[in-house]
């Protein structure tokens, strides 16, 4: 077996398939890890080199073989909806080395007492939607600070979030910083009140994972497959991505007072506790196994 994590990335992914293809590597199945490539916004970004990169995929006849691995039932889908009904496909949320309880160390009771500390960690390009939170923080009177880290991919996505930054009100502080090393993104997240997460659609989020880690509520889309753990008390899901809902929802966030924000940071630890707790078994290569001899 080949596990090969991206469609679109030829070195990783496309470049071991034509190994395969040749005779090269003597591998009998493909397991496919899309990682969230064919939702209906990443799809839509330059769809029309994407469909001529997948003509070409099958013409090599490439998706002999495959196997698809979805991290949950929508991205199954996604996966679908481009390659057919027909198409093979074991969902199994991805797995994580984070520990297996959540570090409670973090909260600090007093942190109503300043400004509401958010923090959004993530690719700078509009499917990830940061504009809908600056736009809802357009009529915010309370304090509240915002640290912005992630690489600039659209720099006039950049110029139009800075642009709304420049029309709130003082009490409003927004930095931008560049991308956070990956070991340190759990320490990043803990010292902030909550992660904002307005994306079009994540096939997993492992973002959010490391926030409930830390206890680090999640104010996000419900564009993701941890609704029903944030419903239960990892945060906030805003069900439709407008400036609108947006707003109503960090504004509601920032009356919290200091036993307030205390409070959702334990709950957000009990729901990721709870989540770690009943992680989905078997493994997925134990699932390929399985439909391979039924």
């Amino acid at each position: 077996m080949i596990y090969v994590n991206s469609f679109f990335d030829f070195a990783l992914s496309i470049a071991p398939q034509l190994l395969r293809r040749i005779g090269y590597l003597r591998a009998k199945r493909v397991l496919l890890a899309p990682r969230g490539e064919f939702g209906a916004a990443a799809y839509a970004s330059k769809s029309r080199k994407k469909k001529l990169f997948i003509a070409l995929y099958r013409a090599l006849g490439l998706h002999r073989g495959v196997v698809w691995h979805a991290s949950s039932v929508a991205e199954k889908a996604d996966i679908e909806h481009v390659w057919g009904e027909g198409t093979q496909v074991v969902v199994r949320e991805n797995d994580t080395l984070l520990p297996a309880l959540s570090d409670r160390s973090v909260i600090d009771a007093a942190a109503g007492e300043r400004p509401l500390s958010l923090v959004s960690l993530g690719r700078l390009v509009d499917h990830k939607g940061l504009h809908l939170v600056l736009e809802g923080l357009a009529d915010a009177s309370s304090p509240i600070d915002l640290d912005v880290y992630g690489p600039a991919e659209d720099e006039a996505y950049v110029d139009r979030c800075k642009s709304v930054v420049r029309s709130l009100n003082e009490n409003v502080t927004v930095r931008f910083h560049d991308a956070v090393p990956h070991d340190r993104v759990r320490e990043l997240l803990a010292g902030h009140d909550a992660l904002v997460m307005p994306t079009a659609g994540e096939n997993f989020g492992h973002v959010i994972a490391e926030a409930l880690s830390v206890a680090c509520p999640v104010i996000c889309s419900d564009r993701t497959p941890w609704t029903r753990v944030l419903r239960s008390g990892g945060g906030v899901v805003v069900d439709e991505r407008t400036a609108e809902n947006w707003r109503t929802a960090l504004l509601d966030y920032a009356t919290l007072n200091a036993e307030g924000r205390a409070q959702r940071r334990y709950l957000a630890a009990d729901a990721y506790d709870e989540w770690r707790g009943r992680q989905s078994r078997p493994h997925v290569f134990e699932l390929l196994q399985r439909s391979s001899t039924s």
